[in-house]
């Protein structure tokens, strides 16, 4: 008994100790945010000699973080709004139902996982501006959707899969189609997975920097990861303004993280859980 105290007093200070050094980073950007430029290079671990907010203000302010904001929230909300709804019917049809073809469309699906955005980014830049996209929330709503379905799919397929065929007969015998049957029966019973989406994909969609670089010109249109780019100069670099950005650029997710970081675990792990 002494020895498994012990271990787990260990074990609580490693992970402690872990978490410490993960989040200092994000504390350290937090406090340098109310420290001068000249402080930050002289002294970079110093704390702040006075705590105030003005410079979080000010920032918002000076940099039209506000409009970025903005669309950040757009962009990101549609994308995870579209993402969980084509994916949880891509993967319940996967799952659930009996079509010819079925497993080499799923394959086709999944083989998104290990291509990189990166490659085609040309002809994609060339499709949007052809259809006159470029400079429009669906010129980042479309990549980012198509980005995130992959994962979608295969995260509440193998959700769907789990679930008992029982559900379906009860649903058929009480009168429900497919769609019923999909949206009031296996989607309330689905939210640990469906909550690890919705994380996943914001999280991925708000930091997104290429694609808005590259389909966003205009400066009203741009999303915070774009927006940050006012503090940096051609021959210096604001680091106190671009710090308090970052800060208000990550306190949202990190809240939303906060709140819901237990769903991750519960829809990655129901599959295998449940018989």
């Amino acid at each position: 008994m002494n020895k498994l105290r012990v271990r787990d007093y260990f074990l609580i200070g490693f992970m402690l100790v872990l978490c410490s050094a993960m989040a200092f980073p994000m504390v350290w950007m937090a406090y340098s945010a109310m420290k001068p430029n000249r402080i930050i290079f002289t002294d970079p671990w110093a704390l702040p000699t006075e705590f105030s907010v003005n410079t979080f203000i000010q920032a918002w302010q000076v940099g039209n973080l506000g409009r970025y904001f903005t669309n950040s929230m757009i962009v990101t909300s549609l994308t995870v709004a579209v993402i969980l709804f084509i994916g949880s019917l891509a993967a319940y049809a996967f799952a659930r139902l009996e079509f010819k073809g079925r497993q080499p469309l799923f394959y086709v699906f999944l083989a998104g996982l290990v291509i990189p955005a990166q490659t085609f980014v040309i002809p994609l830049f060339v499709f949007l501006r052809q259809a006159g996209l470029i400079d429009t929330y669906a010129a980042l709503i479309l990549p980012y959707t198509a980005l995130g379905l992959p994962m979608a799919i295969f995260i509440l397929h193998a959700f769907f899969a789990t679930l008992p065929r029982d559900l379906d007969d009860a649903a058929a015998i009480d009168g429900c189609g497919l769609f019923r049957t999909y949206s009031l029966v296996i989607m309330p019973i689905s939210k640990p997975a469906l909550a690890t989406i919705a994380i996943l994909s914001a999280i991925d969609a708000w930091n997104e920097f290429l694609f808005a670089m590259l389909f966003i010109r205009d400066t009203m249109m741009r999303t915070l990861p774009i927006g940050l780019y006012t503090f940096y100069g051609y021959y210096d670099i604001n680091y106190q303004m671009l710090f308090s950005g970052l800060t208000v650029a990550t306190v949202p997710l990190l809240l939303f993280y906060i709140f819901f970081h237990r769903y991750i675990i519960e829809g990655l792990t129901a599959g295998a859980l449940k018989e």
